[in-house]
């Protein structure tokens, strides 16, 4: 069934495509008298009706998709985990094959979905376009006529011409690809797949402003008039032109510190260069070349940009509370902290897996920073929690001047945090693979934590159907520093490796690769421990396990078993597997009574309902506020006409460069400059309006707590729901005291037929009929070289599965 928000998104999106490939032939080769291009004329109209309308009208559509959408999304998809027993294997793969459409397939090299390469070429297509036309629609003419100029000065001018036209198309063009929020996402995009489209685009900016500039000194030197045009002079364009050169140094240096290198290294300088030098280069081209026009191709970008980055801003600062509580684990290295709704009476907006916020502490600076949430929705819809390492970060980094703050040793600190997002766009096709392969390293873990949650839940709650089921295989691979760390995550490693909701159709290798750099002790408290014989616990498995288990003899072990006389032991030595019996200690306390609720037992619909009215209001706000502002300004008479009038502009009775620069800069920058003035203004008042409320709430809150009023204990609510995302060190989480072999564990995986099934078609009597083997979906995450030590070893093996470098969060 096609959904109809997906229609609309793309028809609005072909309306702006139009709108820009015969934009120069409607509005630039139209002639026109002095006013007619200083006042409101048939090309606003344009302009309005065909570019700006539909960005606006399509960013809508999206956030009702982002909403009302997201939840039936996932629902579709977490049902393919799991379906009956009777299902035939054809039923399943034609089932499969319909869920991942054509659009969503990815090349054997480079890892992209043909929907990207599609879109890739309409923005090169649009690009030339925008680059050919000026070119073709003036240069015959020129030619013919030439007067004093050379064959090459005019080329080199149309060039430059048509370069510079090709720039600033691909300027409005830019921030549309960076957006969180925009129509591309409601068509199937996420942040991940337009990032490298984004990064793209920048080049081609530089690439075209190199050839403008090129072109036009090219010609500027065969009519020997560089003085004439490179100077201070404000009778000439000479001013207009060093600011052009200034434009262009700050694009280099924008491409220069936007290199992997710089950005990974130094993200704070990355991301404070990127702001001002896409100002200084923006404003500069403008000034370079003063034409209201050139505002057609930034209004409608820039608009949603500011919507993009003020409105989830103001969201949480009405959804979220003040203070968050975090405590760091100097053992692990790891950080814990707990967001919760305002007054914990409204539920936080539903976040999916591989959801992620930004956290922005006042203290230490301005900037934004993503983390992918831990937590699982329905578990707690009033609080999510994040885990974020601080291993190999310096003391002078924003992660280790935040551990500095947090406390240490199991003490908490409440930290006055600001929050942005929920973001998140990820598709979940991917889980009606039958077998799913993870490759986690460190905290990379909490990407999948949600994950592996929610497929249990809905595991879960299909075996309560009554109805025998069979579900997806999944092999956890995952490779920590220290063994403290494998406590550092909550119950989440204890309970995948001991509960049997999980163990029926997860199965996890865990690795240690060093020894504690802090000695821990196990008390003896910790230590009791009981053996439950595996048999009793099998006939309590639900129906859907049967033939969906892994033999123990499995090179890939699920949880680890001991022998009676057994007891946990540290880190030196490998916990034995023993067939039949399975270690239950103290930890299961904390979950096994504890239930697996799916998003739609938690009426996460009704609640995104609520978030998206809210949402809707402000970016109403947000959007068409700012725009009536640009309209009205560009219905102000600036110019001066007849005898008895006087305005800023006089080019109708003083014609020179001088009044035209005036002229020509004041109506190019004045309507941008006020439509992001008023919307910057409402974002901003919008904003303290939302903080000043909630931190308004937390004082009382305080004030209560002190007075002994339980009720409004805000900290005490917080350290129980910090306290129940720590677990206590005990060693009983089973590990493998090595460094992780990525390449024998795909050898031993691929030993058991996974990831060696394969689809073909064969003739029958009827005609063609697909034979079909399993689909395995390779996911890791880690650090660079993690990720590029699984990719190598997995094009070494040649192994047959659909392979994603997990970049969730950016």
């Amino acid at each position: 069934m096609v959904e109809v928000y997906k229609v609309v998104a793309v028809l609005f999106a072909l309306v702006l495509i139009i709108f820009w490939i015969g934009d120069y032939s409607w509005l630039w080769t139209t002639k026109n008298t002095v006013l007619e291009v200083y006042f409101v004329g048939l090309r606003d109209y344009y302009f309005w009706g065909y570019c700006i309308s539909p960005a606006i009208i399509s960013h809508f559509v999206t956030i009702w998709g982002h909403y009302y959408r997201a939840d039936s999304i996932f629902q579709r998809s977490i049902s393919q985990v799991s379906w009956p027993s009777a299902l035939e294997l054809s039923e399943r793969v034609a089932k499969r094959l319909n869920q991942i459409s054509f659009w969503e397939k990815k090349d054997g090299y480079f890892g992209y979905t043909v929907k990207y390469w599609f879109l890739s070429f309409i923005a090169f297509a649009v690009n030339m376009v925008w680059f050919i036309q000026p070119i073709s629609h003036n240069i015959g003419e020129a030619l013919d006529d030439p007067g004093e100029d050379s064959p090459l000065a005019i080329w080199s001018v149309y060039i430059g011409f048509g370069s510079g036209y090709a720039a600033m198309g691909a300027c409005g063009m830019i921030l549309l690809l960076v957006l969180r929020r925009s129509m591309l996402h409601a068509l199937g995009f996420t942040y991940a797949d337009l990032l490298p489209l984004h990064r793209g685009m920048g080049f081609a900016i530089i690439f075209w402003s190199t050839v403008h500039t090129i072109g036009y000194m090219i010609h500027i030197g065969l009519d020997n008039d560089l003085a004439g045009q490179i100077n201070f002079d404000g009778e000439t364009r000479g001013p207009q032109n060093i600011v052009g050169f200034v434009a262009l140094a700050a694009m280099f240096a924008l491409g220069l510190l936007s290199l992997p290198a710089v950005r990974r290294r130094g993200y704070w300088l990355f991301i404070v260069s990127h702001r001002w030098l896409t100002i200084i280069s923006l404003a500069g081209t403008l000034m370079h070349y003063p034409y209201f026009m050139t505002w057609y191709y930034v209004v409608p970008s820039m608009c949603l940009f500011l919507a993009d980055r003020f409105i989830p801003k103001v969201v949480q600062a009405f959804s979220v509370g003040r203070d968050v509580i975090c405590t760091f684990d100097e053992h692990s290295d790891i950080l814990t902290m707990v967001i919760t709704s305002r007054n914990r009476l409204e539920p936080l907006k539903p976040y999916y897996p591989g959801d992620y916020i930004s956290l922005q502490l006042r203290s230490l600076g301005e900037i934004y920073h993503p983390f992918t949430i831990a937590s699982y929705w329905p578990e707690d819809p009033y609080s999510m929690t994040l885990y974020i390492r601080t291993f190999g970060e310096n003391k002078d980094s924003w992660t280790g001047q935040l551990a500095g703050l947090c406390g240490q040793s199991g003490k908490s600190v409440l930290l006055p945090m600001n929050v942005e997002g929920v973001f998140g766009d990820r598709m979940h096709d991917y889980l009606c693979a039958d077998e799913i392969v993870i490759f986690a390293a460190g905290a990379a873990i909490t990407t999948f934590m949600p994950l592996i949650k929610s497929i249990a839940a809905r595991i879960d709650a299909e075996a309560a159907s009554g109805v025998p089921q069979k579900t997806l295989r999944m092999y956890l691979i995952c490779t920590f520093r220290y063994e403290s760390e494998l406590y550092s995550y909550g119950d989440f490693l204890h309970q995948i490796t001991h509960d049997v909701r999980f163990t029926s159709w997860l199965r996890t290798s865990i690795h240690v690769s060093r020894a504690e750099k802090i000695p821990r002790v196990i008390t003896n408290s910790n230590k009791d421990c009981t053996i439950i014989d595996t048999k009793t616990q099998a006939g309590q498995k639900s129906q859907h396990h049967s033939g969906d288990i892994i033999p123990p003899t499995s090179p890939v072990e699920s949880i680890a078993t001991v022998a009676q006389d057994e007891q946990p032991q540290l880190l030196g030595d490998a916990k034995k597997s023993v067939p039949g019996k399975i270690l239950v200690d103290n930890q299961q306390q904390r979950y096994q009574g504890r239930i697996l609720p799916t998003f739609l037992a938690a009426d996460s619909a009704r609640v995104s309902t609520i978030h998206a009215t809210r949402d809707l209001l402000i970016t109403a706000a947000m959007l068409l506020i700012p725009f009536a502002a640009y309209i009205g300004i560009r219905y102000t008479p600036i110019e001066g006409y007849g005898e008895d009038k006087w305005f800023w502009c006089q080019t109708t009775r003083i014609y020179d460069q001088n009044m035209t620069n005036k002229c020509m800069w004041n109506y190019t920058m004045t309507p941008g400059v006020v439509q992001i003035g008023v919307a910057s203004i409402i974002g901003y008042i919008l904003i303290y309006l939302g903080r000043r409320a909630t931190r308004r709430e937390a004082d009382a809150a305080k004030a209560a707590a002190d007075d002994g009023a339980t009720s409004g204990n805000t900290r005490a609510y917080l350290e129980s729901v910090l306290h129940a995302q720590i677990m206590e060190y005990d060693g009983t989480i089973p590990f493998q005291p090595s460094r992780l072999d990525v390449e024998k564990y795909i050898v031993d995986l691929m030993a058991e037929d996974v990831g060696m099934g394969k689809t073909k078609a064969v003739k029958a009597d009827s005609g063609k009929k697909e034979i079909a083997g399993k689909t395995t979906t390779v996911f890791v995450g880690g650090p660079d070289g993690f990720l590029d030590t699984v990719e190598k070893a997995n094009r070494k093996a040649k192994w047959s599965v659909d392979f994603h470098r997990e970049t969730w969060s950016p």
